[in-house]
């Protein structure tokens, strides 16, 4: 994506800046969230990705699902509706399996969301960024957070971690800085070409 990720990083005309698609907070998420794909590049994930700043790549769409999980991913990629069929999609949900009590709960759940992406979007590559975290979490969901990226780095199109000085999160220890943010969208904009 060398000619998409120069533009996505050099500034932009206002009238040439888009947004991330935050969805609404909800206790019903397997109803009220739903999934329209208009974009060639397409990047799904968890309230983090709200955070991304304003980018201009053109055929990027971004969808953020607060509080969302790999099962929801699964949900609202088998009910998409499809304007432009992706080339590429990130799933980018890994954080709120954090309190998962079993591990291979959350490894089904991660599969079940790669195989629905896969039969809505045969033609689309989908890739999962390993997860990100703040070594402040406590160590039960640490190990979890572990244990789910040796499975997505050994069975899964994976995104290797963003480098870790670049890393930080606000005081909840889950939710990325705005620097944060930015350089992520940098890190992951790199793997879409």
């Amino acid at each position: 994506m060398g000619d998409a990720l120069a533009r996505l990083m050099r500034p932009a005309s206002p009238s040439g800046r888009r947004r991330v698609t935050r969805h609404i907070t909800t206790t019903r998420k397997m109803k009220d969230w739903s999934l329209a794909v208009r974009k060639k590049f397409l990047i799904l994930g968890d309230s983090n990705l709200s955070r991304f700043p304003p980018f201009n790549e053109q055929n990027l769409q971004i969808d953020s699902f607060p509080g969302g999980n790999f099962r929801h991913a699964g949900a609202i990629l088998s009910t998409a509706t499809c304007i432009t069929p992706p080339e590429r999609i990130i799933l980018a949900f890994g954080i709120n399996h954090r309190s998962q009590k079993t591990h291979s709960t959350s490894v089904k759940q991660l599969q079940a969301a790669l195989r629905a992406a896969k039969l809505r979007f045969p033609n689309a590559r989908v890739m999962i960024p390993t997860i990100s975290y703040s070594p402040a979490l406590p160590q039960l969901e640490r190990f979890r957070l572990q244990g789910l990226n040796r499975f997505i780095v050994e069975q899964c199109d994976s995104i290797p971690q963003l480098n870790r000085h670049k890393f930080s999160t606000e005081a909840d220890n889950v939710h990325w800085s705005r620097e944060t943010a930015s350089a992520m969208l940098q890190h992951w904009c790199e793997f879409l070409n």
